[in-house]
């Protein structure tokens, strides 16, 4: 199990060791090229494929036809999430480019709702719209750049956190993520649509509850 565990992290690691020296390295460091190289999600996943080729299969003296057919018994599993998934990613991406998140945003927007409830709302349509969280998130933050100007750092830190909260739910299925849950769990879209959309969309109405009650008491 430790083994399996080491090898899921490891290129996880690798990727976020790239991505932190971009960051904490200045541009004409040496190592900074090699180090964003060997952190791509690409040759990371590589170097944990070899390295599972090698501590699964090679030290266990498997053949490679006995490896062969253990990798090739996977692939049918693993390749219904991943085109899944992608199909989810696809579809959320036609959405954000038809501008139906922003359209929808900005008539959120023009609503003029309080600023707390008005982050949470159109960053969960955003969500609910598009399906990318991220997408929601960025994009409210930019809606609502001009109405934070005045407002004191906590207060600016707990509008972010009601826009992250926003983006948290309504997980469906254009978003890549409720694929790879259910898909993984065995679940049929009713199912998951029961549970997977319901759990995110419990979990980001409670913390902005929680957020507008520390909104409330500041």
């Amino acid at each position: 199990v430790a083994l399996v565990t080491s090898l899921i992290v490891i290129p996880i690691a690798i990727i976020m060791a790239g991505t932190v020296s971009a960051t904490l390295m200045p541009p004409s460091h040496p190592l900074l090229g090699t180090l964003q190289l060997i952190g791509s999600p690409m040759v990371a996943l590589m170097i944990a494929l070899v390295l599972a080729f090698w501590l699964l299969a090679l030290r266990r003296g498997w053949s490679l036809q006995h490896t062969s057919d253990i990798m090739g018994s996977a692939l049918p599993t693993a390749a219904v999430v991943i085109l899944v998934t992608g199909a989810g990613g696809v579809f959320g991406k036609v959405l954000v480019e038809s501008g139906v998140g922003k359209a929808l945003a900005n008539m959120l927007q023009m609503i003029d709702l309080p600023l707390l409830p008005a982050a949470f709302i159109i960053s969960l349509a955003l969500r609910a719209s598009q399906g990318s969280a991220t997408v929601a998130i960025l994009t409210t933050g930019g809606l609502l750049s001009e109405a934070v100007m005045g407002l004191n750092p906590i207060q600016c830190v707990l509008v972010t956190l009601a826009a992250c909260f926003g983006g948290l739910g309504a997980s469906h299925i254009n978003d890549s993520g409720f694929w790879i849950v259910t898909k993984y769990l065995g679940l049929s879209v009713a199912d998951g649509l029961k549970t997977w959309t319901v759990l995110t969309t419990i979990l980001g109405f409670t913390g902005f509850l929680i957020t507008w009650c520390v909104w409330a008491v500041i």
